[in-house]
């Protein structure tokens, strides 16, 4: 009977990705859209700044360990060489202000992007990210 519907998941908020000095934390809403996938792979366009990731198999080249634990569904990397590369990118000085930009789902390429142009600033007493 319900063959040609599929489940909604209706997270709390919006998909988006918060980087501070702490590391780049991905939401809540973002994980689930994207399927909750134990690898992605992680790209960035230096020149229209904007991150993405594409979920992926753990054998894929350049896969990225994303989700450890199903049951705690959150991320946050805490890569110093890809914190530096982003601050650098957009000249923002990540120990003062921490920034937040939402999140473009593509289905067809089970990817996410993040348009850094966009990011709104946030409070870095604030936690990371939990919506």
């Amino acid at each position: 009977m319900f063959e040609n519907f599929k489940r909604v998941n209706l997270t709390i908020g919006t998909p988006s990705v918060s980087i501070t000095e702490n590391g780049v934390a991905f939401s809540k809403s973002a994980i689930v859209k994207l399927g909750k996938p134990e690898y992605v792979i992680l790209m960035i366009d230096e020149e229209g700044k904007q991150i993405a990731i594409q979920v992926c198999e753990k054998d894929d080249a350049d896969s990225t360990p994303f989700l450890k634990n199903k049951k705690n569904v959150s991320v946050r990397w805490n890569n110093k060489d890809f914190l530096t590369t982003i601050s650098s990118m957009m000249k923002w000085d990540i120990a003062q202000q921490g920034y937040k930009a939402e999140g473009q789902f593509y289905s067809n390429e089970n990817a996410m992007v993040f348009d850094l142009k966009n990011a709104t600033q946030i409070n870095i007493a604030d936690k990371l990210i939990d919506d």
